[in-house]
């Protein structure tokens, strides 16, 4: 009889430690909506509306298909939010003593992210000549070290009879959410267009998207036809800076090529970091 009891007692205490461990916390990363009844995309629970941020605590996990879902809570009420629509909180990340990520220690892709609220401290406005034709007036900043090094980039190019400019630099999750949401409306929670709130370097204040006359400042693939483009391959491992998507390193990264988008990563660092990520710039 005893021991009957006591298999009974430690079968009740696994049960509630595993509960509890698989408990944790979230972020509802879309900028509004509503979560679901039951696992599937058809059935929305209209009694609850979420919002950017809100925080929700995970009960259970478990994948239909190729999706994850989640059994979540908040307050009182019940529901099941797919993966793409929530971001957890990074387990280890290193912060200096003003509370920024050290530049060249970020490790921001499809499988690592920032904490949802974080902002750099040290963020400084692009001087608008450096801005491409119809940005001028958009907010522009990067961390204060990557402002130099990009506005040093570009007089250097302009020296040598090649047009660079800044048409995107720092954005915060929030404002990456309504990205995010109008690109996995028009395709779908695979697209891999657009990085979650949180997963996009863009956050981190030392990524920014470059463009030139030659596109008519425009955002394209065409960019790789450039003359721009060329310089940029020549040179910018001698600023720090990497190209982030490259062509051939799709299903290594997660996300599309991007000819546009380039990361300073710091002079002094540039090198271990190309070695542990594999970026290496080819044309």
């Amino acid at each position: 009889m005893k021991k009957n009891v006591c298999t009974v007692f430690l079968m009740i205490m696994a049960f509630v430690f595993c509960h509890e461990a698989a408990c944790e916390a979230a972020y509802y990363i879309l900028p509004k909506g509503y979560p679901y009844t039951k696992v599937g995309f058809s059935a929305r629970q209209k009694n609850v509306l979420l919002h950017f941020g809100d925080r929700v605590k995970i009960e259970e996990e478990s994948v239909h298909g190729s999706v994850t879902w989640y059994f979540c809570s908040f307050g009182a009420k019940s529901f099941y939010l797919p993966e793409s629509h929530l971001l957890k909180d990074p387990k280890r990340i290193h912060f200096d003593v003003e509370g920024n990520i050290p530049i060249g220690s970020e490790r921001v892709d499809k499988w690592n992210n920032l904490p949802l609220t974080y902002t750099p401290g040290d963020l400084a406005v692009l001087p608008r000549k450096y801005r491409a034709r119809g940005y001028e007036d958009r907010d522009l900043r990067l961390r204060r070290e990557a402002v130099e090094c990009f506005c040093m980039l570009i007089e250097n190019a302009e020296a040598d009879g090649v047009h660079i400019r800044v048409l995107s630099a720092f954005r915060s999750a929030e404002y990456q959410s309504f990205l995010y949401f109008n690109s996995i409306r028009r395709k779908g929670i695979f697209q891999n267009g657009v990085a979650k709130p949180g997963h996009s370097e863009h956050q981190l204040g030392t990524a920014c998207d470059l463009t030139t006359e030659e596109i008519q400042c425009g955002l394209s693939w065409e960019f790789e036809s450039t003359a721009a483009f060329k310089w940029l391959m020549d040179h910018v491992p001698d600023y720090g800076i990497s190209l982030t998507y490259p062509r051939h390193k799709v299903r290594l990264t997660g996300y599309m090529y991007e000819p546009w988008h380039y990361r300073y990563w710091g002079k002094d660092r540039w090198s271990s970091r190309q070695r542990e990520y594999g970026l290496f710039l080819t044309r």
